[in-house]
């Protein structure tokens, strides 16, 4: 009996990337799902993509393609060129995620998961482009959300993300802190968790070592953790980043706020990735704190791999279940 829950929509990302490579082994493969399942996209790019894919595996070499598809590719002009940053695909990949988070907005889907998409690409027709989360949260009214990243019982929510590190430091404010702190601590809780703790990174080496690194933490940090644990949330620091993080993996916190991009993204990349022999990818990027639900996948575009069948679709699949489990 089909499920007469909305729909969870798919952006198939970048036509030049592994977007639609990830997309159609995920949908090859689907696992059930409460929710049923929408890729939003170009008919043709998948057709392409499949027959390339039945090259290497005989379970794509159906002529007609079962994958339901939202399609809306007028932006999209030109052959495909795999590996390559194009304007027309840039365009293309960043209205199809438009149409997916309207449709959301709209109450029409229940959730919007990206494959990913090149901001180079983008850039070119939406100048000072940042990535999906700013341009998702410039749509529903927020230009600041909050990313976090999720791997299994992983949970690390950013204060910045895409701007340059000395930007950072100036983002890093007592108010964004404690915004970034709420949202985490309301995500825990949607994921089980009744009473959260969380571990709160410094931004300085040793967490500024009482001033002689830094004063980051004196002036904005402590007084972001006092207000949060004013507010009755489980938030401790702040603390040594090659203290906290090590904690948070040992179950001694249920989420971690980072205080900048790389500080958040390397570690958990390093246990959600292996990029041996045996490629596999997971971990899951989602965007707390707006109106729609939207996960993604937690790497690029892969350009170096695109159209070679090498792609590997378990961070999409990530992005997935969590939507899955956590879309009404």
């Amino acid at each position: 009996m089909p499920s007469s829950l909305k729909p969870i929509l798919i952006t198939i990302g970048d036509p030049n990337g592994i977007g639609p490579e990830i997309c159609l082994k995920l949908m090859v493969a689907l696992p059930k799902t409460k929710h049923p399942v929408v890729l939003v996209g170009d008919v043709a790019v998948l057709e392409e993509c499949r027959k390339m894919l039945a090259e290497h595996n005989s379970k794509f070499k159906k002529t007609s393609n079962p994958v339901p598809i939202l399609a809306e590719s007028a932006e999209f002009k030109g052959k495909i060129q795999p590996g390559r940053v194009s304007k027309n695909a840039g365009a293309a990949s960043i209205a199809w995620v438009k149409l997916a988070a309207e449709c959301v907005l709209s109450g029409q889907a229940a959730a919007v998961v990206t494959a990913p998409i090149c901001k180079e690409a983008v850039e070119k027709t939406i100048p000072h482009f940042q990535g999906h989360t700013e341009f998702i949260g410039e749509m529903c009214g927020d230009p600041e959300p909050v990313l976090a990243l999720v791997h299994g019982n992983w949970v690390v929510a950013h204060v910045s993300t895409h701007c340059s590190l000395k930007n950072a430091i100036d983002k890093a404010t007592t108010e964004r802190i404690v915004k970034v702190g709420k949202l985490l601590n309301n995500f825990l809780k949607k994921l089980g968790l009744k009473a959260p703790k969380i571990g709160v990174a410094g931004i300085n080496p040793h967490a500024g070592e009482n001033g002689l690194f830094g004063t980051e933490e004196k002036n904005a940090i402590i007084p972001a953790v006092k207000k949060l644990r004013s507010q009755k949330i489980n938030a401790t620091g702040p603390l040594p980043a090659d203290v906290v993080f090590p904690q948070l993996g040992s179950g001694v916190y249920d989420g971690v706020i980072a205080m900048y991009h790389d500080q958040g993204h390397i570690v958990t990349k390093t246990l959600a990735f292996n990029l041996g022999k045996n490629r596999k990818v997971g971990g899951v990027n989602t965007t707390l704190g707006l109106p729609i639900l939207r996960t993604s996948v937690d790497h690029g575009v892969g350009f170096d791999i695109a159209w070679q069948g090498k792609a590997d679709p378990t961070s999409l699949l990530d992005a997935l279940l969590l939507a899955d489990k956590l879309a009404t």
